[in-house]
């Protein structure tokens, strides 16, 4: 039987280099770094010299030691593992790793293995267990110092980043670096287009979906594909498989990147020293330093873009064939929460709003504390259209004929509406300056007691730690009190913002998506002043953008002729009649015999009239706003 050494002689013997940023003119052209040169002929003159035969060399050339999935260590390990290797000799232990619990394991394989271990550097070999003992400790050192450099590296571009520098490495798509200043982005015309349609389309009511699929069919070049033909980028040395494909992913990030009002965002992501990937972090922890370089989207149209897109989760184009306008836009006044509009309603093409938080299963609101909303607020949504346009149509008539008036109203307006929540803030900023001085006192009070040792030391460290937080809490709600009371103080920039805007469409003739999106912030409904008439009268409050609910001035109403109140009468004599016969039919069970009779039949005519909806003659809510602007 042959012995282990020479059972080890007649295995691989690994010669493991790495090199953790390789040389740039080596890679381009295929060769080995400088430093994995030397490796190589210091590994093999020392295999020589202790007569190791059969050498093979692991490599990974521009790879840290602080992530183990590199190429050719996992090669080494996998031969390891199946038993082809009897010796591993590295130059030194850094040169396997920088986390001394992943070479621990490592090291752990190679003794259950039979693997022979040597760092020529560190005078090491397995082979005599002393030389092992200080092997932790170079280890334990060696991610430490990875530490230390991933702490100096994170200072400077905390440094960087919070001096209103951009610390990004790659300009966002629609954007190039300055040449003189790397720092500063500069407007790239041809891409900067690209991305204003794409906000354009989501002003008009168009998905992410929906944009890809306009953007692929014109062949739009990809923002990767696009910034490899320009010379730089991720892709520029890598092949785009498909060059036009765009996905919802792509125009998400553009819809949400708030770089193209003219800000800088950093921090961003963050990253562990052991992870390769950066991870986003909340909003709350970016740092935004606003108006560093030239807009590609106005303020005003990112912010709506924002609105629209929070307000309006679901879409479903595809099962439909359209997103209705009002989407996102409607409010129940009871609970709060969205109207959804279901754009087949009774089996018929009649959109109509339904409040979300109705009907829905108590288990569900009970699991999710969801509010369940008592009533559907029914309404139909052409309704709803024809009451914006003439409601826009007085705001924009009344703005030219008389912009004075108007743009007094408007503040007025403003003001009135600001008036009390001014009043709870300053009224809560005054109570929370009045509770900081008095604990200024209390402090100065107990410190004194405990100078003169009329208090104990553990009761005024206790005192002094409660009294101290509440006093910092103070301060910053007082802070923000103080911010927030300004800035309705200077309410008339929302005013201001308001007429400029409706001054843009004082002579519009018919409604558009991005109108609806850029005049209105949302739409309240309130429940029919007679549930379950169809007809009867139902409140509506229109939320204007920066203004909030405003009715211009109207004409009085033209009173009823006698016979038109005759005629209301006798309607509702009708249908008081027809619901005390209802409600007679469902006390004696004949309305329930009559809905087992007729449900099945009443089923199929509405399946059968969705078919006809759904046919490839028939185009579902096709003009919707142009539908109702014409009647």
């Amino acid at each position: 039987m042959k012995n282990n050494s020479t059972q080890n002689h007649i295995k691989i013997t690994a010669l493991y280099e790495r090199l953790s940023i390789g040389d740039e003119r080596n890679r381009q052209s295929g060769e080995d770094s400088n430093s994995i040169q030397s490796q190589k002929i210091q590994l093999e003159q020392y295999a020589k010299q202790h007569n190791f035969t059969n050498i093979r060399h692991y490599t990974d050339d521009d790879e840290s030691g602080r992530f183990f999935d590199r190429t050719g260590y996992t090669r080494m390990m996998e031969d390891v593992e199946n038993g082809k290797i009897g010796i591993v000799i590295m130059k030194d232990l850094t040169r396997w790793g920088r986390d001394h619990i992943q070479v621990g394991i490592a090291m752990e394989t190679f003794r259950v293995n039979g693997v022979r271990f040597i760092a020529v550097n560190n005078s090491i070999d397995s082979i005599n267990p002393e030389s092992l003992e200080f092997a932790p400790f170079i280890n334990i050192m060696s991610e430490w110092y990875a530490k230390d450099a991933s702490k100096k590296i994170r200072s400077v571009f905390k440094a960087k980043g919070m001096s209103g520098k951009r610390i990004g490495s790659m300009p966002p798509y629609g954007y190039t670096k300055c040449p003189d200043t790397k720092d500063l982005l500069i407007i790239d015309e041809q891409a900067a287009e690209v991305v204003k349609r794409i906000y354009a389309y989501c002003m008009e009511g168009l998905g992410p979906y929906q944009i890809c699929k306009i953007l692929t069919s014109e062949k739009v070049p990809i923002p990767a594909y696009y910034q490899a033909l320009q010379g730089y980028g991720l892709w520029k040395n890598r092949e785009v498989k498909d060059p036009y494909a765009w996905n919802s992913g792509t125009i998400c990030g553009i819809l949400e990147k708030q770089e193209y009002c003219g800000d800088t965002v950093n921090f961003k992501t963050r990253k562990h020293l052991k992870d390769k990937k950066s991870h986003y972090v909340d909003p709350s922890q970016w740092t935004i330093f606003e108006n560093t370089h030239a807009p590609i989207i106005d303020r005003e149209t990112y912010n709506n873009v924002q609105r629209i897109r929070a307000n309006n989760k679901r879409r479903r184009p595809n099962g439909y064939g359209y997103v209705h306008p009002l989407s996102g836009l409607l409010f129940c006044k009871d609970c709060e929460g969205k109207l959804y509009i279901h754009r087949i309603y009774n089996g018929k093409d009649k959109p109509t709003a339904v409040c979300g938080n109705y009907a829905r299963g108590s288990d569900e609101i009970v699991r999710n504390n969801k509010i369940i909303c008592q009533s559907g607020h029914r309404i139909e949504a052409a309704n709803v259209i024809e009451l914006i346009r003439d409601t826009l149509k007085g705001v924009t008539n009344f703005a030219k004929s008389d912009k004075e008036a108007f743009t007094k109203m408007v503040k007025e307006v403003l003001a009135s509406q600001q008036t009390d929540e001014v009043k709870k803030q300053r009224k809560r900023l005054v109570a929370c300056k009045k509770r900081h001085a008095d604990l200024d006192k209390l402090l100065n009070k107990i410190y004194e007691d405990f100078a003169l040792g009329n208090l104990p030391e553990k009761r005024y460290e206790s005192l002094l730690n409660t009294y101290g937080q509440e006093q910092g809490n103070l301060e910053t709600e007082m802070f923000e009190l103080q911010s927030t009371v300004e800035k309705y103080e200077s309410g008339s920039s929302k005013a201001n913002n308001f007429i400029k805007l409706v001054e843009r469409y004082t002579d519009f003739t018919e409604l558009t998506q991005t109108m609806l999106h850029e005049l209105i912030e949302k739409i309240v409904v309130h429940e029919r002043d007679r549930k379950g008439a169809i007809d009867s009268p139902q409140t509506v409050e229109i939320h204007l953008n920066y203004i909030g609910e405003f009715m211009p001035p109207v004409m009085e109403q033209k009173a009823l002729t006698p016979e038109e109140q005759a005629e209301q009468e006798a309607v509702a004599k009708r249908r008081e009649r027809f619901r005390r016969a209802y409600e007679q039919r469902k006390e004696s069970g004949a309305q329930q015999k009559y809905y087992e009779r007729t449900k099945y039949k009443k089923r199929a005519e509405r399946k059968a009239t969705k078919e006809t909806l759904f046919a490839e003659t028939y185009t579902l809510g096709t003009d919707v706003l142009a539908q109702v602007a014409s009647k």
